[in-house]
């Protein structure tokens, strides 16, 4: 998927968290950051940009959680907050001599409780998305790209797999978004497996 697309997708989930009314989000969600910014802050700890990553970064530059807002409040898809480059960095620097942890991961989307979803910016697996989950020790590429996660997620919400509960939390049905998800990502093993 070529960059425009990945443009689509973050504009079809911005969307569709209007129609939800995640206000709080969206007025969270902080001003993008110019390509060249994101090259250096990324050169800054010995990693290359790739396009996917400066037109996530040049849509939002994460969100803002320093203010009242809960983690709930922000989660751009259930359960994960888009990181700021410079969280994303910090993040990124405190895990990486974690044994767990693979030089060139670079935390994209957090929890909030150890858990993120990476994209791989070393050579052998540029560009894949891992979900790296703090307690376990194998991390399997769930997404071939960046853009393939986006194009999924948009999709997730177009088909009502996203839903706000009567808490006010943005919730997914699992097993619907698994299905969703090996549909449109059928190159990826992780998914084929859970079928």
């Amino acid at each position: 998927m070529m960059t425009n697309d990945l443009f689509k997708s973050l504009a079809k989930i911005e969307s569709a968290l209007h129609l939800l009314n995640r206000g709080v989000l969206v007025r969270s969600l902080q001003q993008g950051l110019a390509p060249g910014a994101v090259q250096t802050k990324l050169k800054s700890i010995g990693l290359a940009s790739t396009l996917e990553l400066e037109s996530l970064y040049g849509w939002r530059n994460g969100t803002e959680s320093g203010g009242s807002a809960s983690l709930d409040d922000i989660h751009l898809f259930p359960g994960f907050h888009l990181l700021s480059l410079e969280d994303a960095i910090v993040n990124y620097q405190s895990f990486v001599t974690d044994d767990r942890w693979e030089y060139g991961w670079l935390p994209v989307f957090a929890n909030g409780g150890g858990d993120f979803y990476v994209v791989n910016g070393s050579l052998a697996g540029a560009g894949a998305v891992r979900h790296f989950r703090i307690e376990e020790a194998e991390h399997p590429i769930e997404f071939s790209s960046l853009s393939a996660m986006l194009a999924t997620l948009a999709e997730g919400f177009d088909r009502g797999v996203f839903y706000v509960d009567r808490r006010g939390y943005l919730e997914m049905d699992d097993l619907v978004f698994d299905r969703l998800a090996s549909e449109l990502n059928p190159d990826v093993n992780f998914w084929r497996e859970l079928n």
